[in-house]
């Protein structure tokens, strides 16, 4: 296949190579090739381009056959589905607009493998669904700062099936977009077949060279990326570590009913359990084969870190209970300062005494109360009479 060859006719999706099944008698029989093309542009919009062709199981085009439109404009929930599954694992979170509906196009051609030998065959024209998406809702969005965001798209085929794959797929970047980085996963797959300049070009001949998810790092100016907000009000009650077994307690506090992530990270581990909950449920999530390290538990709804928590073990929660020596030394610090800050406050208080004015019994009498007359007392030497808060020589 030459490079110069219009990457607009060879953006192409293989629906698995499988026959639509109609078992009804009034459907009629037919396969499906299906092709793909994906715009990215600067304002965060992808335009999707769904070319269709039905042919027989011979391989004789079915364009032009009434019956087969009739049916084919029936289906287009499903066809729309597989748009969404590349942007989201929640597809009914997505934000798009639904163009023209199976368009006939006579210009466009459509590519299938229909001997399964990895040899295309061409079918000119195509039904033609387009769909306007908007990245702000999807999960497979990540915002690195700067405008810039990585973007992955999965495979929906891969996704509803393994044993699927997309044949042939072409990506281009406009109008602000720019593309800065390509990756796929998994590594081993293969990679773009043709690239030019903002326009990339794969075509997988086994579901071992097919990517799972095309990840692009792209700078997209006029987006700013929104996420999807929490399903549901959940926080991790604990975090346990028990030998190579650990064990996170999920509660759902809120009123509404959704899916969590459990996702363990840390030393050589990177494990992650998806979970409903429905309102006040108390969910035991466990990961096996975990090594000793420091790890941390992060609880994610919709696109959001709602809780974390640090993975600890049977010791760490021993020493949460006594004081490490580093602790005590601090805590008797702390003791030996608080008693000198009480025994200077005892001795300012002594001299304030010492020197506050003596005041005299008569001082506090009334001026009609007359002291009793007798023989006059003079304190031996060096006794002290403690009197009014003062103390008399």
């Amino acid at each position: 296949m030459t490079r110069g060859r219009s990457l607009a006719l060879l953006a192409v999706l293989l629906f698995a190579l499988a026959a639509v099944s109609r078992e009804a008698a009034a459907q009629p029989s037919y396969w499906l090739a299906l092709n793909f093309r994906l715009t990215f542009y600067g304002n965060g919009t992808v335009l999707v381009e769904e070319l269709i062709h039905p042919f027989t199981p011979e391989g004789k085009s079915l364009l032009e056959d009434r019956e087969v439109e009739s049916d084919l404009r029936n289906s287009t929930a499903d066809l729309l589905r597989y748009v969404l599954l590349m942007f989201s694992d929640r597809p009914e979170t997505i934000l798009y607009r639904v163009g023209p509906v199976l368009d006939k196009r006579y210009g466009e051609s459509v590519y299938c493998d229909i001997t399964g030998t990895g040899s295309m065959s061409r079918f000119l024209g195509a039904y033609t669904l387009t769909v306007y998406v908007y990245l702000n809702r999807s999960t497979f969005v990540e915002d690195l700062g700067g405008g810039v965001y990585r973007v992955s798209i999965r495979d929906s085929f891969t996704s509803m099936d393994p044993r699927s794959w997309i044949d042939v797929i072409a990506f281009s970047f406009r109008e602000g977009a720019a593309l800065l980085e390509v990756e796929w996963a998994p590594e081993y797959a293969r990679g773009p077949v043709e690239r030019g300049e903002g326009a990339l070009l794969w075509m997988n001949t086994n579901e071992l060279e097919a990517p799972d998810f095309y990840i692009f790092t792209v700078k997209l100016p006029g987006f700013k990326y929104a996420g999807i907000p929490p399903e549901v009000e959940a926080f991790i009650m604990s975090a346990r570590l028990e030998g190579s077994k650990a064990t996170v307690v999920v509660v759902n506090r809120g009123v509404s009913s959704g899916y969590v992530i459990v996702w363990l990270k840390g030393e050589q581990v990177d494990q992650a359990r998806r979970v409903f909950l429905n309102p006040k449920d108390r969910v035991e999530v466990t990961f096996s084969d975990v090594p000793p390290g420091n790890h941390t538990v992060v609880l994610i709804s919709g696109t959001s870190a709602i809780d974390r928590k640090l993975l600890s073990t049977a010791a760490d929660e021993l020493r949460a209970e006594f004081p490490s020596p580093e602790e005590w030394w601090r805590l008797i610090v702390l003791a030996a300062a608080l008693g000198l800050v009480a025994v200077l406050a005892v001795l300012l208080f002594r001299a304030r005494s010492r020197a506050s004015p003596t005041h005299t019994p008569e001082a506090s009498l009334s001026s009609d109360y007359s002291a009793p007359s007798g023989p006059s007392v003079r304190a031996p030497q060096g006794a002290r009479f403690s009197f009014g808060g003062g103390e008399l020589e």
